[in-house]
């Protein structure tokens, strides 16, 4: 998670708003079935009344509630109202009414009845006893304590629903005074409506924000990361290369870093949003403490489950990673060498290989699928049990008036948004373990220790070209036992074209590597004008050197692209290797010239042309030293030697120093300087025909490939 939280670091103002509208939508989302609930309650069951104390009543019915109170209580809500006569014209709640009988309206400054709660804790009971006198046709002319004693017995146990009762009997007031209850109705329904409209539309926008931030954010964090990976990766030697496969790499830069995207828009969507909705929720939930107990277990169920499912698929994740690694090595092994499988006829070969590696991987990936699907099911049974249950608890206290259907309503959303929240929790539990494999595996490359540094001293090599020098140098692989280069010395002049030749695994190409420092000597030391290569940074000692490896390497573009490789080179220069490297005739069969199409690695032309091109590379831009690693092999002995002249030619003009290595006598026979190695050593040094009298190795290679007439 610290790589995870270093890259989210420049975003930290987006997260907070991140955070802030994640905030502000939940609270949307958990203040809608608040408002469901009293379009329900006061809209539907109590016809859109939310007074809790008559605005305006008739003088017979105000007669008969006042006729259930004291003397004290009846003088203080008749203060508390204004008589209006017969035929008045009056609005009330924005409709406009003429009185058909004598009215009492609530005077102005009692028009709300939470800032006098006398008023309202004085009506409450006489309502309550004046409605239900109606309803049970009750004569209220002779002795109202007798009424009261009658009505205090059927409303034992039913004090909490007292204010219900006041609502349903000014229905019945507002009616009788001329108020229409049904444009009350409409009216609270539509105004609430028209609120939870405004409510939702706020979260929509909101959560789109939100949304588009954290995929914004989640998309750059990425972009960043495999930028990183591969800037960390292009900075490898080959030691450190020797710690991951190709196909691995592939798969940390590519798969990888996707899976981490994939996390940290959960962390900024749904790990954000659960704890702040699951949080919220659970507080209002507590207002029903008559059946909260009911999310209770169902969150018991959802966690128990999901630890369960957990300790089976984690271990898992890593497991599949690695076959993924494994498959894609396959994959580009198969796909390099389709020629070989097919000359040897060895296709089944290579599917039986695949098919083993592939029904690994399908078993795994089966069985932590399975797992994780089961989540689904064991979610939509706890859901469905808990709305059943919510519906059979519930019905039981509305029976009692303990419960309004609303409310039930409201805390089934509740109840839904505190599971939801469980459940994301639980997929978390699944994804972060899976994407923390991915987040790790990207670790062990970003926190790869390069071996190969510049160093805090730079020194500065000179323009001109000087001396390359070898001395007593040795070289052993990383975590090799025996060393492959032992005790090389030797001298390069500026002007020289120095070749090498020794049996296969004779150290050749590895004395090239160690020039360019794409590894490091383990003894002695390597002097370029008279400094350590390891004192000079490695952007500069490159750019003294041109460079042909052993294996022609072509990437998708074009001829020129290729040649220039990312500089710009003037068209001289171009021209000039083209020339020197004997790729003229690759370049004028094509129509489109130095245009003409290459494919990846190079596979729409010839080893020979590979060959020609990767020189005509390394010759295209000013250099001071050249390397050609082997790299004449696919050269027929025509193309050869004129590259060798036109090579020749250069070095007198420039006075360049040339390294060869090759297989060939005739490549190297006209070199100021040959040097013969065999099992690490140099057992040989001078011209071609000082070599063929004084040393056995080169005699035996040179008498291998040409007659002694041919070698005079």
């Amino acid at each position: 998670m610290k790589l995870i939280l270093k890259y989210l670091k420049p975003y930290v103002l987006i997260v907070l708003a991140i955070v802030a509208l994640t905030f502000v939508q939940v609270q949307t989302e958990l203040t809608l079935p608040d408002y469901m609930s009293k379009i329900v309650t006061d809209g539907i069951q109590y016809g859109g009344i939310t007074d809790e104390v008559p605005l305006a009543v008739t003088a017979k019915d105000l007669e008969l509630i006042t006729s259930f109170m004291n003397e004290e209580d009846r003088n203080m809500i008749l203060s508390a109202y204004y008589p209006v006569e017969k035929g008045t014209a009056k609005t009330i709640d924005e409709q406009e009414i003429v009185f058909k009988e004598d009215v009492y309206l609530l005077r102005e400054d009692y028009l709300f009845p939470a800032d006098v709660p006398d008023v309202k804790q004085t009506m409450l009971r006489p309502l309550v006893y004046a409605y239900l006198a109606k309803q049970n046709g009750l004569d209220t002319n002779g002795d109202t304590v007798a009424v009261m004693k009658e009505l205090d017995a059927q409303m034992e146990g039913l004090e909490d629903n007292f204010t219900s009762m006041a609502k349903l009997y000014i229905s019945d007031l507002y009616t009788s005074v001329g108020l229409s209850t049904q444009k009350i109705q409409s009216s609270y329904i539509l105004s609430s409506g028209m609120v939870m409209l405004g409510i939702a539309a706020i979260g929509v926008v909101v959560q789109l924000l939100s949304t588009y931030l954290s995929a914004k954010t989640s998309a750059k964090v990425a972009a960043r990361m495999r930028r990183d990976v591969f800037e960390k990766v292009e900075s490898f030697s080959s030691s450190e290369f020797s710690r991951f496969s190709t196909s691995s790499l592939i798969t940390r830069s590519g798969n990888d870093i996707t899976k981490v995207q994939q996390l940290i828009q959960l962390m900024l969507r749904m790990m954000l949003m659960s704890p702040i909705m699951g949080i919220t929720a659970i507080i209002k939930v507590t207002r029903y403490p008559g059946i909260s107990w009911l999310l209770v277990v169902a969150v018991g169920v959802i966690i128990c489950t999901a630890i369960i499912l957990v300790i089976f698929a984690v271990p898992k994740f890593e497991v599949i990673q690695k076959l993924t690694d494994r498959i894609n090595s396959i994959m580009r092994e198969f796909l390099d060498g389709i020629l070989v499988i097919r000359a040897f006829n060895a296709q089944k070969r290579e599917e039986e290989k695949f098919e083993d590696i592939n029904r690994s991987f399908r078993k795994t990936d089966r069985f932590v699928s399975i797992v994780m699907n089961i989540i689904g099911p064991v979610m939509t049974l706890v859901m469905n049990g808990l709305t059943i249950a919510i519906t059979w608890f519930s019905a039981r206290l509305i029976d009692i008036d303990a419960m309004t259907i609303g409310e039930m309503m409201a805390f089934s959303q509740y109840a839904i948004h505190v599971v939801m929240s469980f459940m994301f929790v639980t997929v978390m539990f699944f994804m972060v373990p899976r994407s923390l494999v991915s987040v790790r595996r990207i670790s062990e490359v970003l926190d790869t220790e390069n071996t190969i540094l510049d160093p805090e001293d730079v020194a500065v090599l000179p323009d001109e070209n000087g001396t390359l020098k070898f001395e007593h140098v040795g070289f052993r692989y990383p975590g090799a036992e025996e060393s492959v280069l032992e005790d090389i010395s030797f001298t390069a002049e500026p002007g020289e074209t120095v070749a090498f030749i020794g049996s296969t695994g004779s150290g050749k190409s590895t004395i090239m590597k160690l020039i360019p420092r794409l590894f490091d000597v383990t003894e002695g030391k390597i002097t370029y004008c008279g400094l350590d290569v390891r004192d000079v940074a490695q952007s500069q000692l490159h750019e003294k050197i041109g460079f042909a490896s052993q294996k022609a390497v072509l990437f998708s573009g074009d001829i020129l692209s290729n040649i220039e490789f990312g500089r710009e080179i003037p068209e001289e220069q171009i021209r000039q290797a083209v020339e020197i490297s004997q790729s003229e005739n690759i370049i004028s069969e094509k129509e489109e010239g130095l245009h003409a199409l290459i494919t990846q690695g190079g596979t729409n032309v010839s080893g020979g042309q590979k060959q020609r091109l990767s020189i005509a590379r390394a010759l295209a831009q000013d250099k001071n030293v050249y390397i050609f690693d082997d790299c004449f092999s696919a050269l027929d002995y025509e193309t050869d030697k004129k590259l060798r002249a036109a090579l020749n030619e250069l070095i007198q003009k420039t006075k360049s120093t040339v390294l060869i290595v090759a297989q060939r006598i005739a490549t190297i026979r006209n070199a100021d300087k040959i040097i013969v190695l065999d099992n690490g050593k140099i057992v040989g040094e001078g011209k071609h025909k000082d070599l063929l009298k004084s040393c056995k190795v080169y005699q035996q290679i040179a008498y291998s490939q040409l007659s002694k007439e041919e070698l005079a």
